[in-house]
């Protein structure tokens, strides 16, 4: 946005009528009933979510007593929770920041929710102290990163190559960097779009477009070395260049999706009438649609090049996952996650349908988590797939309920959509032409 636009904010500017008007007019249609959401329902619904994850998180870890297997594998569960849970936040975080890099008027009407789950990242900084335990207290046996055990990795040349970088301690500072880097761009774009709710300073929304123009670079290493720390490394054997964008393909997946569930809640409830309309939840639906596709790219990406080059040390990540079972969940994935909902959102009359577009979410969510299943779970050699499955269920949703629920509470702290942004007369009078 050029200072020139921005300039008009403050008032001063009688050339500017012209702007400010329909910005006023806009305004004028952010009625209190529709904006603030003390909704019982969403209350209810987010202690509910909460119980229910304190409920699964006891459960999996009175079930992960019974054995050293059923113990790893509780691990192994919770781990993926927390990934679900990070890819969420991350991925929220990296879209708003590119919605403010494009300048996208029409964003206005659901950035909000998209603000309100990245700054629940302090929450997955608390999900992963149990990873951490697990890491530097947990006995050999019972450690999900086999290379922090002396035992498993004496003599291991491959190992002894990428020990600089394979190191607890120097795991453990990553990890701290890349959740202070993560909370502090998530914390500094949600005061900025507060601070507007409050004062209507068009100024503050460039503050948002500076944070966001280096904050995406920062975004854009952190999420691939975390990808890298702790999940490639979960087989410290294998290597790929492109798991960081298959990472963040499958977190912005799942962020929009949860962005489009919390709008068409809020629909639903009542709130948001004339505000977020058809108009919206299909633009909402095209980038669904085209981080379905770009997700596929990037995963048929990654196979073909390691097939194609069949070298051992890559090759082996899909070796074991076409054993047994765990080739029926690589073919369910494959239409799971790309070509079923490709058919379903792909059409026009999806997209603008707010209840047959939250199904489709609902769906890329049950499918993120089948793909983190997909990469965590065959680690656990010793463990057949479908042994313990109700372990592996209770320990993912453990960490997920607890966390949506939490983001549900936030959601109803504070307005729906941003009151004073400059760009909301853009996003109310959003038309799709195509």
């Amino acid at each position: 946005m050029s200072q020139a636009s921005l300039s008009h904010g403050h008032g001063h500017d009688h050339a500017a009528h012209g702007h400010v008007e329909p910005q006023i007019a806009a305004r004028a249609l952010l009625k209190p009933e529709l904006v603030n959401c003390e909704s019982g329902m969403f209350r209810m619904l987010g202690y509910g979510l909460m119980l229910a994850g304190v409920l699964g998180l006891v459960l999996t870890g009175v079930i992960g007593f019974g054995s050293k297997e059923a113990s790893r594998q509780a691990v192994a569960a919770y781990h993926m929770g927390f990934l679900f849970c990070v890819g969420l936040s991350v991925g929220c975080l990296g879209f708003q920041m590119i919605l403010q890099q494009f300048n996208a008027g029409w964003s206005a009407a659901l950035r909000r929710q998209a603000e309100n789950v990245a700054a629940m990242v302090w929450v997955c900084a608390l999900l992963f102290i149990p990873i951490a335990v697990n890491a530097f207290i947990g006995g050999d046996e019972f450690k999900l990163f086999s290379w922090m055990s002396l035992e498993h990795t004496a003599g291991d040349v491959l190992f002894q190559k990428k020990a600089a970088w394979l190191n607890p301690e120097f795991w453990a500072v990553r990890a701290a960097v890349y959740f202070l880097v993560w909370i502090a761009l998530s914390q500094r774009l949600a005061r900025l779009s507060r601070k507007q709710d409050e004062t209507g300073d068009r100024w503050l929304t460039a503050k948002a477009r500076r944070t966001s123009s280096f904050g995406l670079l920062l975004f854009a290493l952190t999420t691939a070395f975390a990808s890298f720390d702790w999940l490639m490394s979960l087989d410290y054997h294998w290597f790929s260049t492109m798991f960081g964008v298959y990472f963040f393909a499958g977190s912005i997946v799942s962020a929009v999706a949860v962005i489009i569930l919390i709008l068409g809640l809020a629909v639903g409830a009542g709130k948001l009438t004339g505000l977020v309309t058809s108009e919206h939840f299909h633009d909402a639906g095209k980038l669904l649609f085209a981080f379905i596709v770009f997700w596929a790219y990037v995963t048929f990406s990654q196979y073909f090049l390691i097939w194609y080059s069949n070298i051992p040390e890559e090759s082996a990540f899909y070796n074991l996952r076409q054993i047994g079972a765990w080739r029926q969940v690589s073919i369910f994935l494959a239409f799971g996650h790309f070509i079923i909902p490709f058919l379903f959102v792909l059409f026009r009359g999806t997209k603008r349908n707010r209840r047959l577009l939250m199904l489709a979410a609902l769906w890329m969510l049950a499918m993120h988590a089948l793909d983190l299943f997909y990469i965590v779970r065959p680690v656990l050699k010793s463990v057949p797939l479908g042994e313990r499955l109700h372990l592996d269920v209770l320990g993912l949703l453990g960490p997920v309920c607890l966390f949506l629920g939490l983001v549900l509470r936030k959601v109803v702290s504070a307005p729906l959509m941003p009151l004073k942004d400059p760009r909301l007369h853009e996003a109310l009078e959003h038309k799709n032409y195509v």
